[in-house]
């Protein structure tokens, strides 16, 4: 890291480019493997080499390909350890006498039989290395040869020495790197503890002290003030001075704002810094300001504002020793400083208005702490009593000696609930002190306080003996102590009265300690009614979720009662299983038995198969007469018997139990109830259930509630599956009747019909009486018609039992459909009604055909009772998805939307009147028929304009 305006950092970067530059010529090493290359080319050697030493005298060697290093670094070793060395070449021979054994063994190691050596010199004189011409022939070198090898030794000297310069000049410019870049790490660390002492500081002082005493020695000055802005903004106030002595700022203390001609306030106006390197760029811009440089050390400074959201709260000025150029860098510096310096100002500012509000506030807080710890020990219980005791308890100590809370009750008498004293010893002499009391028979404060619902504050209280007559008579002023009474009021109501006390010993109560008790007096007052009230509206909840959960269980009950329909043992179960699961562990049913004397268990329910066994047992070994007993006793008077708790001693001495006594011996104590079964005030069976003490509560008033309302809902469920199992019982009796009447009706007109025939014949034979033989043709008619109706009632019979059954066979519907319009034929023709029948190719299946021909017939009978005298159509065709269609169309007075769906049931007719006459049974026949064939039936029509009957049917 780089400090401008520095000469020894400046120095470094020189430095830096030098040995940048030095760094991009040849390296040491590759100029002395040049050396040794060409050394040895000018001998005609194959190979030379050269050994030396580096700065930390570590031994370096350079050789050419074949030579072993290690035995140039011995030969080197040697030579240059051995006795000073001449600039003259060495020439040694292998094998001469005196040649020393380690440069024998280096001389073989290389390969050489001579060798020519010669010292490396550098300029300043010393050996550094040695150049080495090693020869594989015994060879003597001429004088010229090793002028030449002398100079390849210099170069190499040169090499060396320019090498040790590029690495001292590398570690001097490291070195001086890391003391530029520590300089600058204590530069920062500077800041650093700058911007650290602002997040402590609290006021104004401390921030101006940490700036100037950590900021000054980071930026390098030697001396520093900091002014902020007065509160009325008029002024500018010294918060802190650094680097001179105290008298020299004392001029500096307050100022006026408006000085234009200084350079503080000038920066401080337009909000920017001003710069000061030297006196005289100080004396060409600010003259003024020169007259105070004169006498100051300082020849720079720089003023820098303190901003904060483009609001000038002061100034930063730094003096420095020497005239300077400020660098960028250093600007930059100085302006962050200044910036946190500002932002510190104004927390500070922050923190001092806030300190002064809490100081003023700590009074008012005090108060409201005890409003607060009141609210929330109000607001913690329902229990009033407690909570308001507690009120009482924390007001004493920290605002009264002593405080009572009188409340009113019910019948208005005022009653004292509790008293508080910080001294409980003293408490009787402060009601001595007061001279009054809380009975109301008697005139009081406290009793005045109620009535009017005003409260008092009395100073300068008496002791009791010299109070005076009356109690609102004014106290001596110069007595000790006071009290406040306040009324405890909710909702424009009073319902009592707080008092505190302070003896003389404390300061007496003022105005605002009396508006504080009628806070706290306001909360409880309203504690204590909505403690009432919420007393209440938890009763009426708890009520309402009682009401809510039978309500649920009675919804439940009917929709199992629903689904149960009107099957009456389905019924019965379902009460008895439900009432067992909602009620009590055991549930048994009884109804009154048909003679009215009795009663008879209908279901009995347990969970525990052992006692339902049990239940059984003993409820069916013993029927209870009317009147008798517990459940003949419900019925008899219709009267809910509840009984908490029964054991087997007691129900064997009241003689009312005895069908319980088994199970209570077994089980131990019961709680019984019994509702009696009651539909339109009679009351034909009781619901009693049964539960175990021991592993429950005992019945009360909310199970009988349920009971009662179980009860009724299966009372109605009873009668109406008893009535609807009569009405079902009726039906069958009446269907089997009709089914019995037709068949005794069918033989004797069957003899009836054949006599009217015979008769027919034989009156068209004789024709002697007039109108005999339309008398006789009549009467076929009606027997016919009297047979039909049979037919249909039997008929209707059969559907309604189940009995129809369909004889199948393979079939064509055309040749039915044709043998039904001949055998009606005469019918129609009777009415006026032509019947066109299109049924040109076979529609086969398997049907019963004497079913469809009564489909047929009755079809064309309804066209012709129906078709006014129309032409009628029959159409067989073949249908869609394998099915045969058979369509019935007339030209009649047409059926009603509304009426089209009604006239397919029994007993239905979409005309009345005398002239259409039957029983309503032919379409409801019909569409039976076909739908027990799967196939359907529907019309199509519209008022006069007749109607298209239309039947499909499957072919399989």
């Amino acid at each position: 890291m780089q400090v401008p305006g520095s000469s020894f950092v400046v120095a470094v970067e020189r430095m830096s480019r030098a040995l940048e530059q030095l760094a991009s010529s040849p390296s040491a090493s590759a100029v002395l493997q040049e050396v040794v290359h060409c050394a040895g080319a000018s001998l005609g050697l194959e190979r030379a080499a050269v050994a030396w030493l580096d700065t930390d005298g570590l031994l370096l060697t350079q050789a050419s390909a074949g030579l072993v290093p290690d035995a140039v670094a011995a030969c080197g070793r040697y030579l240059l350890d051995g006795p000073h060395l001449e600039r003259t070449p060495w020439h040694f021979h292998r094998g001469e006498p005196g040649l020393e054994p380690v440069l024998a063994e280096a001389l073989v190691r290389m390969g050489a039989v001579s060798l020519l050596a010669l010292p490396v010199f550098t300029s300043s004189g010393g050996c550094v290395g040695v150049l080495l011409g090693p020869s594989s022939e015994p060879r003597s070198y001429s004088p010229e040869e090793a002028r030449r090898f002398s100079l390849y030794a210099q170069l190499a000297g040169l090499a060396i020495e320019r090498g040790r310069l590029v690495a001292s000049g590398r570690t001097a410019a490291l070195q001086a790197r890391a003391e530029a870049e520590q300089a600058e790490l204590l530069r920062l660390t500077s800041f650093q503890a700058v911007t650290e002492a602002f997040g402590r500081a609290l006021t104004r002082e401390d921030v101006g002290r940490a700036v100037l005493e950590l900021g000054v020695p980071a930026v390098g000055a030697v001396g520093g003030t900091v002014h902020q802005a007065s509160a009325d903004g008029r002024s500018v106030e010294l918060v802190a001075a650094v680097g001179a002595s105290p008298e020299s700022f004392a001029t500096l203390r307050t100022l006026p704002r408006a000085m234009p001609e200084m350079p503080g306030y000038d920066a401080a106006a337009r909000g920017i810094p001003v710069w000061l390197e030297s006196p005289e760029e100080a004396r060409a811009r600010y003259p003024a300001f020169s007259v105070y440089m004169a006498t100051q050390s300082c020849q720079a400074f720089a003023f820098l504002p303190l901003m904060v959201e483009q609001r000038c709260l002061g100034l930063l000025a730094f003096g420095f020793a020497q005239a300077r150029h400020f660098t960028e860098l250093q600007r930059t510096l100085m302006l962050g400083l200044a910036r946190q310096c500002a932002q510190a100002l104004e927390r500070a500012r922050l923190y001092e208005n806030e300190r002064s509000a809490r100081l003023l506030a700590e009074a008012a807080g005090q108060r409201l702490q005890l409003l607060a710890d009141a609210g929330v020990l109000l607001s913690g219980s329902l229990e009033w009593e407690t909570t308001v005791s507690g009120v009482a308890q924390l007001a004493v100590g920290a605002f009264s000696d002593w405080c009572a809370v009188d409340f009113l009750d019910e019948h208005g008498a005022l009653r004292r609930l509790t008293v508080q004293h910080a001294q409980p010893e003293r408490s009787l002499l402060h009601d001595k002190l007061l001279g009054f009391t809380p009975d109301r028979s008697r005139p009081s404060a406290i009793a005045d306080v109620v009535r009017t619902g005003r409260s008092q504050l009395v100073t300068g209280v008496v002791p009791a003996s010299q109070a005076p007559a009356e109690a609102s008579a004014p106290a001596r002023p110069d007595a000790g102590g006071s009290f406040i009474i306040v009324p405890l009021v909710a909702r424009q109501r009073t319902l009592g009265a707080m008092s505190f006390v302070r003896g003389p010993a404390r300061p007496p109560f003022t105005g605002p300690d009396q508006s504080l008790a009628e806070d706290l007096a306001a909360r409880a007052g309203l504690a204590i009614d909505n403690a009432r009230l919420l007393r209440k509206a938890r009763a009426a909840e708890a009520e309402s979720r009682r009401n809510a959960a039978r309500l649920r269980i009675l919804v439940e009950v009917d929709r199992l009662l629903a689904e149960a329909g009107l099957d009456l043992p389905a019924v019965l179960d379902v009460i008895a299983r439900k009432v067992s699961e909602v009620v009590g562990d055991g549930c048994v049913l009884q109804l009154m038995a048909e003679d009215g004397a009795f009663l008879e268990p209908v279901t009995i329910h347990h969970p525990d198969p052992e006692a339902r066994w049990l239940l059984a047992g003993t409820v069916h070994a013993r029927r209870q007469r009317l009147g008798e007993g517990l459940h003949g006793g419900a019925v008899a008077n219709g009267r809910v018997v509840l009984l908490p708790d029964v054991d087997v001693e007691e129900a064997r001495a009241s003689g009312g139990l005895p069908e319980y006594v088994p199970y209570l011996d077994r089980y131990g104590p019961q709680s019984l109830l019994v509702v009696p079964l009651a539909v339109k005030g009679r009351v034909f069976g009781t619901l009693g259930v049964v539960r175990d003490v021991a592993g429950g509560r005992p019945y009360g008033e909310d199970d009988q509630l349920l009971l009662q309302s179980l009860a009724e809902r299966a009372a109605l469920a009873i009668e109406d599956a008893r009535l609807y199992g009569a009405a079902t019982e009726a039906v069958r009796l009446r269907d089997d009747f009709l089914s019995v009447a037709g068949h005794e009706l069918k033989t004797p007109l069957s003899a009836l019909r054949l006599q009217i025939q015979l008769l027919a014949r034989m009156a068209r034979d004789v024709a002697t009486t007039p109108g005999l033989s339309e008398r006789v043709e009549k009467a076929e008619r009606t027997s016919e018609r009297l047979g039909a109706l049979i037919d249909e009632l039997m008929d209707a019979g059969r559907i309604t039992s189940g009995k129809m059954k369909l004889e199948r066979e393979e079939m064509d519907l055309a040749s039915l459909a044709r043998d039904a319009v001949g055998r009606m034929s005469e019918a129609l023709a009777r009415v006026g009604s032509e019947v066109r029948l299109v049924a040109d190719s076979q529609v086969l299946g398997r049907w019963d055909r004497v079913r469809l021909e009564q489909v047929v017939g009755n079809l064309l009978s309804n066209a012709a009772k129906y078709g006014r005298g129309q032409p009628v159509e029959v159409r067989v065709e073949s249908g869609n998805q394998g099915r045969a269609r058979l369509v019935v169309k007339d030209s009649g007075i047409g059926i009603a939307p509304e009426d089209q769906a009604r006239i397919f049931e029994r007993f239905e007719r979409a005309a009345t009147g005398k002239q259409f006459h039957g029983l309503g049974l032919g379409l409801w026949i019909s569409r039976e028929i076909v739908e027990s064939h799967g196939g359907h039936i529907h019309v199509r029509s519209a008022p006069g304009e007749g109607s298209t009957f239309t039947v499909e049917l499957p072919r399989e």
